[in-house]
């Protein structure tokens, strides 16, 4: 249900994951690239990350899916749970993926690019559609007490 805050979150979750798949996470010296999709040079995939695109997209599937589960908040809250680990592995395929290819190719650092960030903003709108929903299961529990 689009009229809840929450589902404008979940929203800018998978708008957030969608766009990190698709942006340059790292640059190094030598002119290599590293995208959700791989370690480029010159335009050729040197170094796959599978497992970093499978995480992006698999955030953003549940951040989706969670947007239609309005009826049920305890499966929300659970989704965004989810999310949340989802997000971290990410990070974690990422990291163990750079030292892997750090270690290949023989790769020296030059900058962060922005698709390194955005997960990270996900998560924060992870935590407040989870403040959200909290917030209106306590609102429904106390009306179904009033009844």
């Amino acid at each position: 249900m689009i009229q809840r805050i929450q589902s404008i979150y979940l929203l800018l979750i998978v708008a957030l994951m969608a766009a990190t798949v698709f942006c340059p996470l790292f640059d190094f010296k030598d002119g290599f690239t590293v995208t959700a999709f791989g370690v480029f040079f010159d335009g050729v995939n040197k170094f796959p990350t599978w497992g970093v695109l499978t995480f992006g997209l698999l955030t953003g599937l549940v951040a989706f899916v969670n947007i239609f589960m309005y009826k049920n908040r305890k499966r929300q809250l659970l989704f965004c749970n989810i999310t949340t680990v989802l997000i971290i592995l990410f990070y974690i395929t990422f990291g163990v993926y750079m030292n892997a290819a750090i270690g290949k190719l023989n790769l020296e650092y030059l900058s962060v690019q922005y698709g390194i960030i955005l997960p990270a903003i996900a998560l924060v709108f992870n935590i407040l559609a989870q403040v959200r929903i909290k917030a209106d299961e306590k609102l429904v529990r106390s009306l179904d007490r009033i009844r």
